[in-house]
């Protein structure tokens, strides 16, 4: 493994956050160590520390990547789709489905925000990132179901917050303690009940 002489100071900054990703999504966030993350780039624990503040700047920064990633899985998932109810239930099962391609980063999303341990407002940045998911809901809402502006907005919030207690309870295996072996049936059901005054035409599996 090279040493820090033998990469610019931007390119070590890289090598660190790409280093905590792999580590976060492969082993979880409480496998994120300085230690672990200094052997798994070659130098000392100490040179993390002259990039980021704590591990929480870090964590905050592999968060961003990942939300990236979410809303990117998102909008890949229903670009070639028509403008109707499939769209919505196609970003519903592309938010699950994510979780389940990568558990350990989205569990990190909410167990290991740790932006910050001195104020509670995230940085701007990751505000954005934030916003453009939930922007990419309520345009799929408006355009597909004509929800109207203050509707769409209410309406994305509700499904991500049904959507991610859906995630946890299939991350958990509590779904099936129920009998629901997995998690696209109840979205459908719920889906149907929740915007069956904007459905024009029978849901199909």
């Amino acid at each position: 493994m090279a040493r820090r002489k033998d990469h610019p100071p931007e390119v070590l900054k890289v090598l660190i956050r790409q280093a905590a990703q792999k580590i976060i999504s492969t082993k979880g966030l409480n496998a994120l160590t300085a230690r672990n993350l200094a052997k798994a780039i070659g130098y000392t624990p100490g040179t993390i520390y002259n990039f980021y503040r704590d591990m929480d700047a870090l964590v905050g920064e592999v968060n961003y990547n990942t939300l990236g990633e979410l809303e990117q899985a998102c909008r890949e998932r229903i670009e070639k789709l028509p403008h109707d109810f499939s769209r919505v239930r196609a970003l519903a099962y592309a938010y699950v489905d994510f979780s389940h391609a990568h558990t350990h980063a989205w569990e990190t999303l909410f167990s290991g925000t740790r932006i910050s341990t001195k104020s509670s407002r995230l940085p701007k940045p990751y505000q954005q990132r934030i916003f453009a998911l939930f922007q990419l809901i309520e345009d799929v809402l408006r355009d597909c179901l004509g929800l109207l502006v203050a509707e769409a907005h209410r309406s994305a919030r509700l499904l991500w917050a049904t959507l991610h207690g859906i995630t946890v309870l299939t991350l958990d295996g509590r779904l099936r303690m129920v009998g629901i072996e997995e998690p696209h049936q109840i979205i459908d059901n719920l889906l149907e009940k929740y915007f069956t005054s904007h459905i024009t035409k029978e849901i199909t599996s």
